[in-house]
């Protein structure tokens, strides 16, 4: 299983269109040469402050669905009446849109309140173990899939083709509690047969 650290950093990852559309709702601020300026040299700190920490958080989304694909497969397992999951991801996504898109750089109270939302979230997202509540993934070309009893795939792999592994012994990595990803990288041999 993945640490809490790295949960963290999905957490963050899932985040990632947020902060490409915050980065393009304040372009203004990279525009006007004396505010790129001001910026650089902390001369506005909590506008310098807010793109450090967009620059950073996108550094670590990158990052994060980066060690997922690199992640070793260390067990084995078959699923079974594997299917698409329903809307999740998009409820996740417009739940959290709409309030944090709101955010005024100019006010350290905005930043504040909308700071306690994104910590609020991070820790259900954490806890209950929603890694797989990622938009990012998508980008990457992985699916969320359900299976018997509630397991939850990730993978790469499309519906057709892990409808054709069903009852196979497949290579996984277990990233959570019924959370399971499935990289065609990792099944090549089986890859062989479908």
């Amino acid at each position: 299983m993945i640490t809490v650290f790295y949960r963290i950093g999905l957490y963050i990852s899932s985040f990632f269109p947020l902060y490409i559309l915050l980065f393009i709702d304040n372009i203004e601020f990279w525009i006007n040469k004396s505010d790129l300026f001001s910026i650089i040299l902390f001369r506005d700190i909590t506008k310098s402050l807010f793109f450090v920490v967009i620059i950073i958080l996108i550094t670590i989304s990158i990052a994060s669905v980066i060690v997922l694909k690199k992640l070793q497969h260390n067990e084995r397992y078959s699923f079974q009446d594997i299917k698409r999951t329903e809307d999740n991801l998009l409820s996740y996504v417009v739940t959290y849109l709409v309030p944090i898109l709101s955010i005024d750089v100019n006010d350290m109270s905005s930043l504040f309140v909308n700071l306690g939302l994104f910590s609020l979230l991070g820790f259900i997202y954490v806890k209950n173990s929603l890694v797989y509540l990622n938009p990012l993934f998508l980008f990457f070309q992985f699916n969320i899939y359900i299976a018997e009893e509630h397991k939850v795939i990730i993978s790469n792999y499309n519906i057709n083709e892990l409808k054709l592994l069903e009852k196979e012994r497949v290579n996984v990595r277990k990233l959570s509690y019924n959370i399971f990803l499935i990289r065609r990288d990792a099944n090549k041999k089986l890859d062989l047969e479908i």
